[in-house]
């Protein structure tokens, strides 16, 4: 009886402490309003400059800049002394729509206020009207004093009339309760319930409830980005942008090139790949040539890793007539990329650190995938991270499959997991070739026992070295057969004949750009803001002070140490008496990855794709390591530590689902968004 109780307790106290903030902190201002005055503001305290009037208070902008200003005016007498906490706004906008890939259907306001504190208008920030959606019409005022007048400056995002229905001062607002914030709320509350000292996931269990705990916490992770693409219609569309659509058509028709003709006008041009010169000339992109694609003796290619278009798109089209979506294929990616970090932390910590809590492999899995940089990518699908994401995909359950083909009675190798490992990790690199360097962990994980033979039967030495290589054989042939069929040399890609911002045929090689790239993957602090969505892309001045030369940069969000406290532990590998040389590798393989992409690709924040998860899982086998060494007694330090780390990372890449392009290819769910979380 007394257990049943305790169940009870546990599984309410979450969902009270959740509700208990959705009307404390999400409706404080309907709190705040209980006790307002409500006054409507008359015909006779209204004015409209900027804007013809046309009866029944329906104005049509007439400013050439599509500016008009409201004025609430004797608002002295009107409020009769009584403080003005906010007005209430109800405009009707006939002309309003909601247009894909622009932001629409808003009305922009700027008020402006002159009260006992100020005889000039004092600016305030610019509020964003929707008259589908009841918080927007709320603007809450900090006066100084009697309030004289306010002046509401606006326009509109497509369109001219408006029509001023009513405007109600210290209007009342009713509770509104999300039951999707509910449901997150209590969401957010269990899993910090769970963490909690006396939880069973602290304890050394196993067994189908954890790993049920460990795919809810995966789909808590992706799920609100898929709610989100699904309701943007993000999934649905394929966009200007479609490399490996054009690829699955090229090989369904029996060529290794694109279908596309590339235009005279590109033909004509001495060095096709200056975009300073296409720009001179007129020729634009998707209208003239194809962005981004390579272009090679007067044919386009897709310079993109080909193992996704082989794999998912090409098969999608022969069957079914018709194209994979990019967002659909990364939200598929994105679950079998948590699963191969769950599956390979698992693996290791099996062998490393078995009596460590499930709690450390659930935290450890969430940190790893939120910082490998998905969460962006998922929230945005972009094509130009399938090939990153697929990777990353094939590398996590390469090291799951290889390092379970370790045993653990030390007696060889299991040569399936050991070949089915090999196939991934050659496979990652038909998605991107600098993954190649990945492969070489091999040596630290598999040469102590090739090298002695120790534990092996007579024979199975080579046939363990036949498991490791063969699977390689047939991809590297196929690839090096497609780069000379393509291109005339087996090792080149096309990443010289790209269509795009920088001639990567003559690139090269700055020490200034590994400096500023270093900062940028590792240092940039992020810019964080209490207006939604909270994060802004980190500012940087195109004037490089360590020299010259051009580089391809976009803007970043924060770095891996400084957004990801579990990177630091990363030291943890390094010790005076013993040293973790297989993480050491890694780290130093990841590391090196990331010198490749600054000198070769430049710097952008989806190139994080590429090493940033194998940084972190340094870090988690750096706090086993920190375990293992300082005791039970630091045992509470530690866990702070790493609960700490995954709530910052959690509180951090959250910020993702919103970053993207949403407020511009569907304003209205952007600004419900908005103000569901503001409230």
């Amino acid at each position: 009886m007394e257990k049943d109780k305790k169940i009870r307790y546990i599984c309410f106290l979450p969902f009270l402490l959740a509700l208990i903030l959705e009307i404390s902190v999400f409706n404080f201002r309907s709190l705040g309003s209980m006790f307002n005055k409500e006054t409507a503001v008359m015909p006779e305290n209204l004015d409209v400059q900027g804007a013809e009037g046309f009866g029944d208070r329906v104005y049509r902008i007439t400013d050439e800049n599509g500016n008009a200003a409201i004025y609430l005016k004797g608002l002295s007498d009107l409020m009769q002394g009584s403080r003005l906490n906010n007005v209430r706004l109800d405009i009707f906008l006939p002309e309003a729509v909601d247009v894909g890939w622009q932001e629409s259907g808003c009305m922009y306001i700027t008020p402006y206020v002159r009260d006992g504190g100020h005889d000039r208008y004092d600016i305030l920030a610019e509020h964003v009207y929707r008259q589908d959606i009841e918080e927007s019409k709320y603007l809450y005022l900090t006066p100084a004093g009697d309030v004289k007048t306010v002046a509401l400056n606006i326009s509109l995002s497509e369109g001219s009339i408006f029509q001023i229905r009513d405007i109600t001062i210290n209007a009342k607002r009713s509770l509104a309760l999300s039951p999707v914030r509910l449901l997150v709320l209590t969401l957010v509350a269990y899993m910090l319930f769970m963490l909690r000292g006396s939880s069973k996931l602290w304890k050394e269990e196993k067994g189908v409830r954890n790993e049920l705990i460990a795919a809810a916490l995966g789909v808590c992770l992706i799920m609100p980005a898929l709610v989100i693409n699904i309701s943007d219609h993000g999934l649905d569309s394929i966009g200007e942008f479609r490399p490996y659509q054009r690829l699955a058509e090229a090989f369904a028709a029996g060529q290794l090139s694109l279908l596309d003709v590339p235009s005279e006008k590109l033909a004509a041009l001495e060095n096709p790949f200056d975009t300073t010169v296409r720009e001179a000339e007129g020729i634009e992109a998707d209208v003239d040539y194809l962005w981004d694609m390579a272009y090679y003796n007067g044919r386009y290619y897709c310079y993109f890793g080909v193992v996704p278009c082989v794999l998912f798109y090409l098969p999608v089209y022969l069957i079914t007539g018709s194209h994979l979506s990019d967002g659909v294929l990364m939200m598929l990616l994105a679950v079998f990329i948590y699963a191969g970090i769950y599956m390979a932390v698992r693996e290791w910590m099996k062998k490393h650190a078995a009596s460590a809590p499930f709690a450390y492999l659930l935290l450890f899995t969430g940190m790893i995938f939120m910082g490998s940089g998905m969460m962006a990518d998922i929230s945005a699908p972009d094509a130009h991270d399938i090939p990153r994401a697929a990777g990353l995909a094939f590398l996590a359950w390469g090291f799951y499959l290889w390092q379970h083909s370790v045993r653990t009675d030390k007696r060889g190798l299991y040569l399936g997991s050991l070949a089915g490992g090999s196939v991934c990790m050659a496979l990652a690199v038909g998605c991107r070739p600098n993954q190649l360097l990945y492969s070489f962990m091999a040596i630290p994980l598999f040469m102590p026992f090739i090298k002695t033979g120790e534990g092996f039967e007579k024979g199975d030495r080579n046939k363990a070295i036949a498991a490791l290589l063969t699977p390689y054989i047939p991809v590297a042939a196929a690839l090096m057969a497609y780069n000379a069929l393509r291109f005339g040399s087996v090792t080149d890609f096309g990443y010289d004949y790209q269509l795009t911002v920088l001639d990567y045929s003559k690139k090269n090689i700055l020490s200034d750009r590994i400096v500023i790239g270093l900062y940028e993957y590792l240092f940039r602090m992020p810019r964080m803001t209490y207006r939604f969505p909270f994060m802004e892309e980190g500012s940087f001045v195109q004037e490089n002070m360590f020299g010259h030369g051009s580089f391809y940069y976009t803007w970043g969000y924060g770095g891996i140490l400084a957004t990801g406290l579990l990177a630091w532990a990363a030291f943890g590998i390094f010790g005076k008496k013993s040293t973790d040389k297989t993480a050491a590798w890694l780290l130093g393989i990841s590391g090196l990855n990331m010198l490749i992409n600054i000198c070769v690709a430049g710097v952008a924040y989806h190139y994080r794709l590429d090493f940033a998860a194998a940084i972190l899982a340094v870090g988690a086998i750096g706090v086993m390591r920190i375990r293992s060494r300082v005791g039970k007694e630091a045992e509470g330090l530690l866990r702070g530590f790493v609960i700490a780390a995954f709530v910052l990372s959690l509180l951090y890449h959250s910020c993702f689902y919103y970053t993207g392009n949403l407020s511009a290819t569907d304003t209205g769910l952007y600004y419900r968004l908005l103000y569901g979380w503001l409230g």
